[in-house]
């Protein structure tokens, strides 16, 4: 129970949070679009909206599109074995089953989208939550009450206990598969943590727009207090009464002596031992409905439609709001994108669902899975650069004189226009030889001789590379090179904030080192067009001054001779 709050609570919601938050601010009080990439306008400002906003808002669509779709994958599946209760005629394994579902399902979110936020979406919701209300307040009132309250407590107890350590465990031993017992476990963590982790994160621009569309004129404070404690108290009440209720069906079938390979109640057990199954032996999409059918015979049927209509409906209700964010983002901010686009987009997500459950065959809920990583881990990047942005921006209103400044040309200099061949040779330099431009800022700006940092940093890099080239000849040797590597970035980390203390850019040495490892041949390049445009202006500056020089000499010497003559 204690794990499961942790991959639910503060850590998924903080993400959302903070999204939410920096497009509420942005839009709300600064009236930007909407979208993504307004988020960066405190870091990069009007260039969010060239190249670097298309692509953030790409990676956004793309983040939410597999986001829904791994969630809308999960529900087809646990609706499968729903459906597979009912009659058993309908096979609970079923491809073909599953991707009828799934276009149901699209159709019911495609019809809701086009219908509008007031209408369609806003009804689905409140419908949704009605049911699983019902749901969880029958458990509550079925169940042990007495027990549920007291699991809900002493979760909470248990999560804020625990919270920091469950932060910073990586299961390290467990990686290392060499326990002397045997039972360690290394793929859990993987398979369920940062699975949830990446889901959370690609789910971020879905629900981050959502919770900014309805704060308006709300503090910072008051949505802070809002976003992190309701959301996550009802959460924490949803799984006190389900796995509360799970857990004790688990002991007592233990008690009762079933295991797996019971016929009533143990893995592929069609019916139940005294209304009782062995939950851990069961998959995840029958285990609902066997906790379902252990409260009442007569009841059964009704509570599996229940739970079928709140299941289906909640997933649509997911599909059509993330189809209409994705909307929002591709027509930059728009409230109101065309029917055409919604319907698009709605047909999109269930296409990809479909493809991702085909793909993934007998396998798909890895499948499903590992896509959601896959969509989490580059968004990961941008969120962290999110963080920075909100910090940048809070920091500048809290002091209106404060002056901000930055460098003289963008990070992605090479894709603004107009194009031209020398940024297209200046690029390939950077990504080839980096160490030249780097070299050539660090004696610039230090007013250092060149060849020091430059034979430095070249020494550095090529190692890197002789290094992974040597891998084939040499075990192991290419880890030494990952080691050379760290050391270059740092060296030009360190360029880059010399750079930014002299001519007074904003910024740390936390974000130098993220753009310099993840950005290294635009950071150089950026470092290079610094110095160089910096000295012409310098040269210009100079120009201008004898110019007004040899003006006022020369405006002085006709007035002496006026005077002369006179």
């Amino acid at each position: 129970m204690n794990i499961t709050l942790f991959h639910w609570g503060l850590h998924a919601w903080v993400v959302y949070v903070l999204v939410g938050l920096l497009l509420a601010y942005v839009g709300h009080r600064h009236g930007r679009p909407m979208t993504i990439r307004s988020c960066f306008y405190p870091l990069i400002g009007d260039r969010v909206y060239g190249l670097a906003g298309d692509l953030i808002d790409t990676l956004s669509v793309v983040g939410t599109m597999f986001g829904v779709c791994t969630s809308l994958g999960l529900g087809v599946i646990t609706l499968n074995s729903g459906l597979h209760r009912l009659s058993s005629s309908i096979d609970d394994d079923d491809q073909t089953t599953r991707i009828i579902i799934i276009w149901v399902i699209t159709a019911m979110a495609t019809i809701s989208v086009v219908s509008g936020l007031k209408v369609g979406i806003r009804r689905l919701s409140e419908i949704c939550f009605g049911l699983g209300m019902f749901l969880m307040l029958f458990v509550f009132f079925r169940g042990n009450t007495w027990y549920f309250l007291n699991v809900y407590v002493q979760g909470v107890g248990y999560y804020f206990q625990y919270a920091i350590e469950l932060s910073f465990h990586t299961e390290a031993y467990a990686q290392e598969g060499n326990a002397p017992d045997g039972k360690e476990n290394p793929n859990w963590m993987e398979d369920w943590t940062i699975f949830y982790w990446g889901w959370w994160i690609s789910w971020s621009p879905y629900v981050g727009m959502f919770i900014a569309k309805i704060s308006r004129g709300r503090t910072i404070r008051n949505y802070l207090m809002c976003t992190m404690t309701a959301p996550i108290l009802y959460t924490f009440l949803w799984f006190s009464i389900f796995g509360g209720a799970g857990l004790t069906m688990e002991r007592e079938a233990a008690l009762a002596g079933i295991n797996c390979s019971s016929e009533l109640g143990g893995k592929y057990a069609k019916e139940s031992y005294q209304g009782m199954f062995r939950l851990s032996c069961r998959t995840e999409a029958q285990m609902f409905f066997d906790l379902m059918q252990s409260y009442n015979e007569n009841l059964t049927p009704f509570l599996y439609v229940i739970s079928l209509v709140s299941i289906a409906l909640y997933f649509v209700t997911s599909s059509d709001s993330g189809s209409l964010v994705i909307d929002c983002l591709s027509a930059n901010g728009s409230h109101d994108p065309p029917v055409i686009q919604r319907v698009f987009w709605a047909v999109t997500e269930g296409a990809c669902a479909t493809g991702l459950l085909v793909a993934g065959g007998t396998d798909a809920l890895t499948a499903l899975q590992t896509v959601s990583v896959a969509a989490g881990l580059p968004y990961t990047v941008i969120v962290c650069f999110m963080c920075v942005a909100l910090w940048k921006a809070i920091t500048s209103e809290g002091n209106p004189d404060r002056k901000s400044s930055g460098f003289l040309t963008s990070l992605f200099h090479v894709f603004t226009f107009p194009l031209s061949l020398q940024k297209l040779l200046d690029l390939v330099i950077a990504v080839t030889i980096p160490w030249l431009p780097a070299g050539r800022a660090s004696a610039k700006v230090g007013g250092r001789k060149m060849y020091v940092p430059m034979v430095t940093m070249a020494v550095l890099f090529n190692t890197f590379i002789i290094l992974l080239i040597l891998q084939k000849v040499e075990t192991d040797i290419a880890y030494i090179g990952w080691v050379v590597l760290m050391g270059y970035f740092a060296y030009v980390t360190g360029i880059r904030a010399e750079v930014r203390k002299a001519f007074e850019i904003d910024g740390n040495m936390f974000q130098d080192f993220l753009v310099v490892m993840f950005l290294h041949p635009f950071a150089v390049d950026q470092l290079d067009r610094q110095m160089l445009y910096e000295r012409t202006m310098n040269d210009a500056n100079d120009g201008a001054e004898m110019q007004d020089f040899e003006r006022n000499a020369t405006d002085i010497e006709e007035k002496e001779t006026f005077i002369k003559r006179s």
